[in-house]
């Protein structure tokens, strides 16, 4: 190699040393330019991953939210199929109610002859509450019955209160008073 420089002259050994100077030169500059984009690449990369786990995170957080709109329409489902059901309308008024009884005493296999009805609201208006009262004479056997008939019932209905005002205890015959409450949805 030095044999080779000795056949240039000043003026190519000159051009020679700036040609050099200058690849030295643009090779620092593209060495400082190749750290630098990679540094900017590690930046961006460490945020492309932060950016995908928060994707991740909001995606899933996003479903869930799906999810609980869902149960919560099925659940408005469930309570308006609850309220046609189960409960009784409030727009039939009593009718509705009076035909239930009329069955339930023909299935049990009792007969009541009065009836009286008591009225009140419940949940600021939401609801109305109906209490039958009304007398039953009957067995042990017989109450049993009318309690297994209201018990599979398709209507919402409870019993409030039984009363034994008077028991026969050589016949075993029963004299109740008994309040069945019914509700109507509003």
């Amino acid at each position: 190699m030095k044999e080779l420089i000795r056949l240039l002259n000043g003026r190519e050994r000159r051009t020679l040393g700036v040609l050099a100077a200058a690849s030295i030169l643009a090779l620092l500059a593209l060495v400082f330019v190749a750290a630098a984009e990679m540094r900017n690449y590690r930046r961006a990369d460490a945020s492309a991953r932060t950016l995908a786990a928060d994707l991740v995170k909001a995606e899933a957080a996003r479903d869930e939210a799906g999810n609980e709109a869902r149960r919560w329409e099925e659940a408005g489902r469930d309570l308006e199929k609850l309220r046609k059901e189960r409960f009784y309308d409030e727009t039939r008024e009593i009718r509705a109610l009076r035909l239930d009884l009329e069955r339930i005493f023909g299935e049990a296999g009792i007969r009541v002859s009065k009836i009286a009805y008591r009225y009140s609201d419940m949940e600021k208006g939401k609801m109305k509450k109906v209490v039958a009262g009304f007398a039953f004479g009957g067995t042990y056997g017989g109450l049993k019955r009318f309690l297994s008939v209201i018990e599979r019932s398709p209507k919402f209905l409870t019993i409030e209160r039984i009363d034994f005002p008077n028991t026969d205890q050589e016949t075993g015959a029963l004299q109740l008073k008994i309040e069945l409450a019914a509700y109507y949805a509003m």
